[in-house]
């Protein structure tokens, strides 16, 4: 064999090594390519806000000239909603910027009332729009639907409502700052160590998931608690947080909605990286996936009832 074929030949060889080892992260030919939507950055009164007291119902009602045209979202002082719809994996996603004040602008609310005051489980459900209503919500979605099931240690505005094991679940907690933290399946004790190590108090924690963004890395093997397995499509609900005080909501339709074919676990969590959030944890979906603004569901009209609902509400206001 001539030296010069053998030179070609080993050219042909490194070449064909180098397409093996070209990283994941470079996308593919052929890949959606996704144009995101621009937020604005509003400028809220974040020095003279004063906690809100946690309970499920807010003290301030929503002011109904806060609400901006065309279910685009609202803005007072304390708290700015901006929703903007996009298509991605031949499906249509909500994307729900939200920048609150103060971290006792996010709370949650039980379908039966004053359930978690009482530090108590119900399995009453009712539709997230009347949940909302009765806790004063400038927006809300669904939760996790935590009390069909025994796992997990559950905290709702700052009250323990179940300590346990989460089994195959992962878990999100919300502290008294508004930041979120995702461990993936852990022991009860686990929780209660990672809690005192950092030195955390927790307003809000959940057992769902799985987590699909844990600060700012993407989650690729989910746990066997994932509602509905990885790879149907369907509606899908996560709540993110992008920075202090400030979160995205990212609500999808499903194959009910015409002509949207849902996504799977996999696609959702390419989304979310694709977003660029700190931390993203996957709610209940399907057909209990709500996206709740003044009080009405925009992301379709279909309705089916929830046991619970987080929320957001304004800081701003009359107290009735």
């Amino acid at each position: 064999m001539s030296r010069p074929l053998i030179r070609i030949l080993a050219v042909l060889a490194v070449l064909a090594c180098t397409v093996f080892l070209v990283s994941d992260s470079v996308p593919l030919a052929g890949a959606e390519s996704l144009e995101f939507p621009e937020f604005s950055t509003p400028a809220l009164n974040t020095a003279n806000v004063e906690p809100l007291e946690m309970c499920e119902i807010a003290p301030y009602a929503p002011n109904a000239a806060s609400y901006l045209e065309g279910n685009a979202g609202y803005l007072d002082d304390t708290i700015s909603v901006e929703i903007k719809t996009m298509e991605a994996y031949n499906t249509k996603v909500f994307l729900t910027s939200i920048t609150i004040a103060d971290p006792t602008q996010l709370r949650t609310a039980p379908a039966k009332a004053s359930s978690f005051d009482n530090g108590k489980t119900s399995k009453t459900t009712a539709n997230a729009d009347i949940i909302a209503k009765r806790a004063r919500a400038v927006l809300a979605i669904n939760g996790d639907y935590f009390a069909d099931r025994k796992e997990g240690v559950i905290v709702r505005n700052g009250n323990m409502i179940r300590s346990a094991d989460f089994s195959v679940f992962d878990a999100l907690i919300i502290d008294t700052d508004g930041d979120f933290h995702i461990l993936k399946t852990p022991t009860e004790q686990e929780f209660q160590n990672y809690v005192r190590e950092k030195g955390i108090t927790v307003m809000h924690s959940f057992s769902f998931g799985p987590g699909l963004i844990i600060n700012g890395e993407r989650q690729t093997e989910y746990n066997a608690g994932t509602m509905g397995g990885n790879n149907k499509r369907a509606q899908r609900q996560a709540i993110c947080q992008t920075g202090p005080l400030s979160y995205l909501c990212v609500t999808t339709h499903g194959p009910e909605q015409k002509p949207s074919k849902g996504m799977t676990l996999v696609e959702f969590g390419d989304f979310l990286e694709q977003l660029g959030v700190q931390n993203a944890y996957n709610l209940d979906g399907g057909s209990s996936t709500w996206l709740v603004l003044n009080n009405q569901k925009i992301n379709h009209k279909s309705k089916r009832g929830v046991m619970d609902i987080i929320y957001f509400a304004t800081a701003s206001g009359m107290e009735e």
